[in-house]
């Protein structure tokens, strides 16, 4: 708890309700998960779910508007995240610097509970087709909320090609890493393969703009 919170009784209620919260959703997901496992997605209700973590069917859809929703996750849960994070960002540092801080304290809470991801992503490899339209729904808002939160960095307007150039970039190092990940027999952590991934590309970039920038200035 912190120093704020201990001298606000007021808060407090409002924080074990989180924590409640967070618990809830983190026993459904884990049941749902499992559940998938064993019997498969499509042979998986909601009201077995519920039954497996404990809760009525109404509060499982207090948390997720489907079972589904528990599979491919939620985005704009860490969208909120990341723009808690960007608020604690200097005004004048670069949006794609603010964003990679916020990209890495998503990378931070992921690393801790690997398995369920591991878990997540072979299920989905499982599906195939099945899930296939939900995923590309999912990397489109993916790709738009970082188009908006880069816009609201940038202060650039959404279809700049700025905006959709960093949106993109930072998406791709993000993905990548996690891929790197998630298949690695070692324990390296996630955080660690993102910094390389940042660090690996924008070499790349800079060495790319320098040739780019005297091709032009040599008249191509």
């Amino acid at each position: 708890m912190t120093a704020a919170a201990a001298h606000n009784p007021a808060s407090q209620p409002q924080d074990r309700r989180h924590r409640r919260t967070l618990r809830t959703r983190a026993a459904i997901e884990a049941a749902a998960l499992e559940l998938f496992t064993e019997r498969g997605f499509a042979n998986t209700t909601v009201d077995q779910i519920a039954e497996a973590a404990d809760i009525a069917p109404r509060t499982f859809f207090r948390h997720f508007p489907s079972k589904d929703a528990v599979l491919f996750g939620d985005p704009s849960r860490e969208t909120e995240r990341m723009r808690e994070v960007l608020a604690t960002r200097p005004a004048d540092e670069h949006p794609m610097c603010s964003l990679a801080v916020a990209l890495l304290d998503l990378a931070e809470r992921i690393e801790l509970d690997r398995a369920r991801h591991l878990m997540r992503a072979e299920l989905l490899d499982s599906l195939a087709n099945t899930g296939e339209y939900e995923l590309h729904l999912i990397k489109h808002r993916w790709v738009q909320d970082m188009t908006i939160l880069v816009a609201e960095r940038a202060g650039t307007a959404a279809d700049d090609p700025r905006t959709i150039a960093w949106s993109i970039a930072l998406l791709s190092c993000f993905g990548s890493a996690m891929h790197a990940w998630l298949v690695r027999a070692d324990d390296r952590p996630l955080r660690e393969i993102l910094a390389a991934v940042f660090s690996e590309t924008a070499d790349g970039l800079t060495q790319a703009a320098d040739v780019v920038g005297s091709a032009i200035r040599n008249g191509g």
